[in-house]
């Protein structure tokens, strides 16, 4: 155990304490969430929730969600979906182009779900389709039976191509009765006691999207210096954590998304693709990783103490972006379901009170698996990780 010598040191003590104090061990695939605004109810909680299980990853222990919003999964999906060779069949031939063209666009502008029944009632009323609606309702569901064809149809739906945004299974109601039944957690380090080794980590400690003192600040400013090499502790509790388990929808297909993964340089992907498996599942691939739970606080109350020594204009420059999150999980606006303050003794010593009201969930990391154990054996893993969270509680 040891101080912190600059911020990298500090958010590598911070990693170990949090997940040790989650129930996880240092080899659990674990990865800390900033920044962590609160998830408040309204209409869009489903998606506000579902946005973080369609981030991928980074190869982190911590994710920054303000850098992780290129790379999501639905759409990353998509293009895998759009590289793949589907088995031949007869449903183009026998609804002819024109009623095809149509039945595609109906289903990216959300006119009709996927499915020969589905399709079947649309065409009846459509003028392009209705000579066909039998004979193509019956040659979509033979069609259908192929994984990679039913795939496609099921995936267009869906944004960026369709109108429909990701979802995923449960969704925000059922998370917040989950996590109000969650364990407690509690866990603080004294300054001059932080663990900083994190070779023994999943990522063998590799990092990276670290702000500094406040959100968006960089990790290397002279206050976040200041603040990182003297002597910094912590306490943490939270009423609840939940590991909070959710599985995509009906556009995810994992038979043909397992087909993709275990079929490398051959069918089913299309041979003159510019996706295809190595830069998707490879060394520098877009889907090498997957979000498989999440990790949620309710009710969270966060104390940091600094034995700094800040001028009066070191305090002023604080305060003035504590609006914007203090670390370590940047959780900004106090009528927002959070708040932060930042007072100073005296001798111009900082303390940190980070605080979430009860009800408003705040993610605060996620379980990390790569896509082999994603497609092979995420059940397993799931089941193992969580077993591990609720056996320390």
């Amino acid at each position: 155990m040891s101080d912190t010598k600059n911020f990298v040191d500090l958010q590598a003590g911070f990693y170990n304490a949090l997940a040790q104090g989650l129930g996880y061990s240092p080899s659990d695939p674990f990865q800390v969430i900033q920044p962590s605004p609160p998830l408040v109810s309204g209409d869009d909680e489903d998606e506000l929730l579902w946005n973080y299980l369609n981030a991928i990853p980074p190869f982190s222990l911590t994710q920054n969600t303000v850098f992780s919003g290129g790379n999501q999964f639905l759409a990353d999906y998509q293009g895998v979906m759009s590289a793949l060779q589907a088995a031949p069949n007869d449903f183009q031939a026998t609804v002819g182009p024109v009623c095809f063209a149509a039945y595609q666009q109906a289903l990216k502008d959300g006119a009709v779900k996927p499915g020969p029944v589905q399709f079947r009632n649309w065409a009846l009323v459509n003028g392009a389709c209705s000579s066909v609606a039998v004979s193509g309702a019956s040659a979509l569901a033979r069609a259908m039976l192929d994984p990679i064809f039913a795939a496609q149809m099921n995936v267009l739906p869906y944004q960026p191509a369709g109108t429909d945004p990701v979802d995923f299974s449960p969704g925000y109601k059922t998370m917040l009765k989950q996590l109000k039944n969650a364990p407690s957690r509690a866990f603080q380090v004294a300054a001059g006691n932080w663990n900083t080794n994190v070779s023994s980590t999943w990522t063998k400690g590799s990092t990276s999207g670290i702000f500094g003192l406040w959100g968006g600040s960089s990790s290397s400013s002279t206050l976040s210096e200041k603040f990182a090499s003297s002597g910094v502790g912590l306490t943490a509790k939270f009423a609840n954590v939940l590991p909070f388990n959710a599985v995509p929808g009906v556009w995810y297909s994992s038979s043909a998304f397992g087909l993709a993964f275990n079929n490398p340089g051959k069918a089913p992907w299309a041979p003159s693709s510019p996706i295809n498996w190595a830069n998707t599942f490879g060394p520098n691939g877009n889907m090498q990783r997957f979000c498989t739970s999440l990790l949620i606080a309710n009710s969270m109350n966060i104390v940091v103490t600094s034995n700094a020594t800040y001028s009066d204009a070191d305090q002023k420059e604080i305060q003035s972006h504590s609006s914007a999150g203090l670390w370590p999980f940047y959780s900004s606006g106090g009528g927002s379901g959070s708040s932060t303050s930042v007072s100073f003794t005296a001798s111009g010593n900082m303390q940190v009170t980070i605080t979430s009201k009860s009800g408003v969930p705040v993610v605060i990391g996620c379980i990390v698996l790569p896509a082999a154990q994603y497609l092979g054996h995420e059940v397993k893993a799931s089941e193992l990780l969580t077993t591990n969270f609720y056996a320390a509680a």
